[in-house]
């Protein structure tokens, strides 16, 4: 790993390649919903399934940035990163995306196929649509809702930078102990120790 342009590129774009995966997820389980969706319901199911992508989307994105995080911060690198490097990457990741939508939202369609180009940008910002229409469903919504890659590389970053896990934060704040592992002999090791101390 090193601290190249074209190195720091590459890694940024692995943003955009987490996007695409979210979005191919979206595409393949779209027809099913729109089949078995009624038309009154369509568009409230495409926005919780859209949701739901979200969070796939954010967990890859997330612990992707957190992993780069966490060995770009090794001295043997000697790259020495910001804690909000994330951002950066995140930036990157998100301009092809931004670019593809923007000539999507600029290309000339004939009066009669308007419908089908407000489907070409909807569904290419899939993973996304909820954010889109939460924000006002208009054509720049659909880029805007882009910005939240940077802030999911960000908090990902963030987390590995800081070495921090969300489920050991969670389960520290519900107070739910960790499982000791099991000694050789088949006994808590934990447990013959503090028999000892007693």
């Amino acid at each position: 790993m090193d601290n190249r342009i074209i190195s720091q590129l590459l890694r940024g774009l692995k943003v955009t390649a987490n996007y695409m995966t979210a979005l191919i997820l979206f595409v393949v389980f779209t027809m099913p919903i729109i089949t078995l969706s009624s038309d009154s319901g369509l568009q409230n199911a495409m926005t919780a399934f859209s949701f739901l992508v979200f969070l796939f989307l954010f967990y890859i994105v997330y612990v992707d940035m957190r992993v780069m995080a966490f060995k770009e911060k090794r001295p043997q690198y000697n790259i020495n990163p910001p804690p909000y490097k994330g951002v950066f990457y995140g930036i990157i990741g998100m301009i092809p995306l931004v670019l593809f939508q923007a000539v999507l939202l600029l290309l000339k369609f004939p009066e009669d196929l308007q419908v089908l180009k407000r489907k070409l940008y909807q569904g290419f910002a899939g993973p996304l649509y909820w954010l889109s229409r939460l924000l006002g469903d208009d054509p720049a919504h659909y880029v805007v809702s882009f910005a939240i890659l940077i802030v999911i590389a960000g908090l990902g970053y963030y987390a590995g930078y800081k070495e921090f896990y969300i489920v050991s934060f969670i389960r520290q704040k519900l107070g739910i102990k960790p499982k000791q592992k099991p000694g050789r002999a088949g006994n808590p090791a934990g447990r013959k120790d503090s028999r000892m101390r007693k």
